[in-house]
């Protein structure tokens, strides 16, 4: 690709961006050089495939194909442009009308995917790895997704369903990081590298898990619940979705959410322990990883005992205020992690 194309090109990329998600941008334009420009464009990707999996007029059976459309473009040894020109003629025409930004960037796919190749091999192989892996687990969800509201409502019946749902949509981009990050840093030594992957798929499932609790009334509007039944059934509900009936019991609803927030409150313990390891010297990947897990950390405080996250007219989130807060106190403590521990051991104090 020649150099105006390409930098014209990335360039759209960085746009979208901000257009697709404000939060998640701000974590990776405090990264640098090839690993920014690599997240950058990995994001994007997942982006894209959200966008399929997501797509409320698409047959379950059309989005795993188009997902397995994309996977292929990612697929080592492959023609990328000849692969990324197929996926893009086989989007639904009717995108091309659409003002949603999401759609947009799938249909310029043939734009930012083939930016990824002109970055370093160590940095390809582990965004290749995530994309394939996220479109196939995608891919065998929506169909399942697509039978279960077929008779009502989509749901989960095990804590093991909910950990493989979180791993396909996050666990695994935890892995890419770490990979990304030994790739990209020369203070990051085999030894560390191989301790990161024993915490990194906790990373992911930590702010996957915030997401769920946070917008647990959000999806129960369009006939989706991710808490699983068996926690339900401990609290007196027969089925998930019974939590949200009109007169269902305040107390077990809440009882049945702490249950997520505790696991949350976990995941996020060993998301810390992950970003201890981040040598110090690499103060933009440590901020990349401290943001949004206070941010996630300051979110479950707003949550509480879980009561409002059925009777709240707005969904709860932190304020811009607690935002630029934690952005503030991290880049003056980003190396101390004695601060770090102290501090997200304060935050959970007041949950």
């Amino acid at each position: 690709m020649a150099t105006k194309e390409m930098n014209s090109h990335f360039a759209y990329a960085e746009k979208m961006l901000l257009q697709v998600s404000r939060t998640f941008a701000l974590n990776i334009n405090v990264l640098s050089g090839d690993l920014r420009k690599t997240v950058l464009l990995a994001y994007l990707y997942l982006r894209i495939a959200d966008t399929l999996e997501d797509d409320p007029k698409l047959p379950a059976s059309e989005k795993k194909r188009l997902l397995g459309l994309f996977a292929s473009i990612f697929e080592e040894g492959t023609s990328v442009p000849e692969r990324t020109r197929i996926f893009r003629e086989a989007l639904p025409a009717d995108w091309a009308n659409s003002s949603d930004p999401n759609y947009d960037l799938s249909l310029h796919a043939e734009w930012v995917v083939p930016l990824l190749w002109d970055l370093p091999e160590a940095l390809i192989k582990p965004t290749l790895s995530v994309v394939r892996e996220m479109c196939e687990g995608m891919g065998n969800s929506v169909v399942h997704q697509e039978a279960s509201l077929a008779e009502g409502w989509y749901t989960l019946e095990t804590q093991k369903e909910l950990d493989d749902y979180c791993y396909f949509v996050a666990g695994i981009v935890g892995k890419m990081l770490s990979d990304l990050f030994y790739a990209s840093s020369s203070r990051i030594t085999e030894e560390t590298w191989l301790e990161m992957k024993k915490w990194d798929v906790s990373f992911g499932l930590a702010l996957q898990l915030v997401n769920i609790i946070k917008d647990v009334k959000e999806d129960s509007l369009r006939k989706v619940c991710f808490v699983p039944e068996a926690i339900c059934r401990k609290h007196g509900f027969e089925h998930s979705y019974d939590m949200f009936l009109e007169g269902a019991s305040e107390e077990a609803r809440a009882l049945v959410m702490q249950e997520l927030v505790k696991k949350a409150w976990d995941h996020l313990n060993d998301a810390v322990r992950y970003t201890l390891l981040i040598p110090r010297v690499n103060l933009r990947v440590r901020l990349f990883c401290l943001w949004p897990l206070f941010m996630a950390a300051e979110n479950l405080v707003i949550i509480g005992d879980c009561k409002a996250l059925f009777s709240a007219e707005k969904k709860q989130k932190i304020t811009r205020n607690t935002v630029k807060k934690i952005i503030g106190s991290t880049l003056f403590h980003f190396y101390s992690n004695r601060w770090i521990l102290t501090k997200f051991e304060n935050i959970r104090a007041r949950a």
